[in-house]
């Protein structure tokens, strides 16, 4: 039995170049990410490079090797850097260039070996070029999507099939005579560690889409300056704690809370400024709270804070923490001057049989933060329900 390597070269050629154009209509369509362009890119540097090893019957062999190489290795770096980017561990490009250009130097200088080494020796190059992309997956993206994980194990048998492509031209050197003569070993381990490769681009494009799905639906439940949950899902989740806090018979703190004299910030400072206001008060929030409690974006400079199983003095002592801590920030603005800003609460404690609504519940609030405005910002105020002051005693 033996595998006609022009055959697979054309097989190859014609995947990659659906591979390349599947990937051109993702990034017209909803997938615009920089990293799928360099992928898109490493597609077609297959493309060519299979295109000229099939061209070696027109054009001079060393060409063929040389170019075809070269395309075929700035293919796989393009995946590589791609890949380093989806996982978000960026690093400079650089280094992978000079390996490109030292692996095409090394391919001139291999033109006079005989085929079967010189085959060796380059399924070991294009084996520790496609390693970086194998440990990329495995140590920082096999958490994150799940179609990343058919990458890192499709690059990991491609991996494989090159290194054993590289032990059968050294053990069985009389198959590795000419690169278009057919042969089970070489036919095999050429279609494997390639065909694995196709596959791991799809797979690409499909931790893609799986990506922009997630981003999307965040953005459908999240504000996008402060990283907040947005109004409607406060909302939401505001009904849905008070009712597990009934069934539950616990206490459910909700609180409303507002930048005072944000207005002057924007008007003094700029909006951007006003911008990084917002963003720096939400990070000092979010690193007091559990993991249960919720911090959302009501709209403008005023959030609301769900903070459930939490009776008045815990509500009260969170919220004075977070009351000073904003009162200490500073925060730097382009012209490299800084400001600083406070906030007013207010806060509302629901007992588990109070029956109050989370509408109630946030006019409550709402109203306390009224009177905290009122009463000199900087502070909270409390509107506590019939119940509530009952069950504090």
């Amino acid at each position: 039995m033996t595998l006609d390597i022009p055959t697979l070269l054309l097989a190859l050629l014609s995947g990659y170049l659906m591979l390349g154009l599947q990937l051109l209509v993702a990034r017209r369509g909803a997938l615009r990410q920089p990293e799928l362009a360099l992928w898109t890119w490493g597609s077609w540097g297959f493309v060519l490079g299979f295109g000229l090893f099939g061209a070696r019957v027109v054009i001079p062999v060393w060409v063929s090797v040389l170019a075809g190489n070269a395309f075929l290795f700035a293919g796989l770096l393009l995946y590589v850097i791609a890949l380093q980017r989806f996982v978000r561990r960026p690093s400079p490009a650089a280094p992978y260039w000079l390996a490109w250009m030292a692996a095409v130097s090394a391919t001139g200088l291999m033109l006079e070996m005989p085929l079967s080494e010189r085959t060796a020796w380059l399924s070991l190059v294009y084996a520790a070029m496609l390693a970086p992309g194998v440990y990329l997956v495995f140590r920082h993206g096999w958490r994150g999507e799940a179609s990343l994980r058919a990458v890192g194990l499709t690059l990991t048998v491609a991996t494989l099939a090159l290194t054993l492509r590289a032990w059968h031209a050294f053990v069985q050197p009389d198959q590795y005579t000419d690169l278009l003569r057919s042969s089970l070993g070489q036919g095999l381990t050429f279609l494997c560690a390639f065909l694995s490769l196709m596959g791991a681009g799809f797979g690409f494009v499909l931790a893609s889409f799986e990506r922009a799905a997630i981003q999307m639906e965040r953005l459908a439940s999240h504000d996008g300056l402060t990283g907040c949950v947005n109004r409607s899902s406060t909302d939401d989740l505001l009904a849905h704690l008070l009712e597990r806090g009934r069934r539950e018979g616990s206490p459910v703190s909700f609180a409303m809370l507002d930048l005072d004299h944000f207005k002057q910030i924007n008007d003094e400072y700029g909006h951007q400024s006003g911008d990084a206001a917002l963003q720096a008060f939400a990070s000092e929030v979010r690193g007091r709270l559990r993991g249960s409690d919720v911090l959302g974006r009501m709209g403008g400079e005023e959030f609301g804070l769900i903070l459930p199983a939490t009776d008045e003095p815990g509500a009260m002592r969170l919220l004075e923490q977070i009351r000073e801590a904003v009162a200490a920030l500073k925060v730097p603005t382009r012209d490299g001057r800084e400001f600083g800003m406070t906030v007013s609460a207010g806060l509302v404690v629901v007992a588990s049989n109070s029956g109050l609504s989370a509408d109630r519940v946030y006019a409550k609030a709402d109203k306390a933060l009224y009177q905290a405005k009122h009463g000199g910002r900087n502070r909270i105020e409390r509107s506590l329900p019939p119940q509530a002051l009952a069950a504090a005693g």
